[in-house]
């Protein structure tokens, strides 16, 4: 019987050095997990300016420039006057000022 209340003495003891010590042990682990990673939020791109962006192009010349296949600023820049001129119905002088405005208007890199 003596045996028995020795081992229970020395057993409980343990028990309660590992109890008292617990948050260390915590601790320790918790520090070497891996820190989550931070998210920034991303940020979203401003929406190139359209054809009807460029002055003297409206609505009514911008969804005729669209249908001849001139979608942003990119494609009436690189036009050819006769080009943009045909699809619009409007003169090559006009069509050449809305080439040149839109040259000269800030792009987004494609």
């Amino acid at each position: 019987m003596k045996k028995v209340a020795k081992i229970v003495g020395i057993l409980s003891g343990a028990v309660a050095v590992l109890w008292a010590v617990r948050d260390r042990f915590i601790s320790v682990a918790v520090s070497r997990e891996p820190v989550a990673p931070a998210f920034r939020p991303v940020m979203p791109k401003e929406p190139e300016p359209g054809i009807d962006a460029v002055d003297g192009i409206g609505p009514v010349f911008a969804t005729r420039l669209r249908g001849a296949g001139l979608t942003d600023l990119a494609d009436l820049a690189a036009a050819s006057p006769d080009t943009v001129a045909e699809a619009a119905g409007v003169s090559a002088a006009r069509a050449r000022s809305w080439i040149e405005r839109a040259q000269t208007m800030p792009r987004q890199p494609r």
